[in-house]
């Protein structure tokens, strides 16, 4: 699972990235968070560890799937719900 971004530990400049490089990527795999880069003082990119990207793509498509077939029940709901009303009453 992904850890959350400390906004003041995990924020750095593209200036000091493209100095140290080796060390920032080490310090990302240590923590395991993600790092928020900027450029001008305005958040650009977020670099974080492939395994964190992979989980993350991962979940996304997981909930996709789940949102889908939601729909398609609910799909199913309304039409059963419509067909009830537009039926006639049954006589017993």
């Amino acid at each position: 699972m992904t850890t959350r971004i400390d906004l003041v530990e995990d924020v750095l400049p593209i200036s000091e990235l493209r100095l140290r490089a080796a060390e920032v990527i080490k310090k990302i795999r240590e923590t395991q968070r993600p790092l928020v880069i900027t450029q001008y003082g305005r958040a650009v990119a977020v670099l974080l560890e492939v395994n964190q990207f992979q989980n993350l793509q991962d979940t996304l498509m997981e909930l996709e799937e789940r949102v889908e077939t939601l729909r398609q029940e609910l799909d199913t709901l309304r039409n059963e719900h419509a067909q009830e009303e537009e039926a006639p009453p049954q006589r017993e």
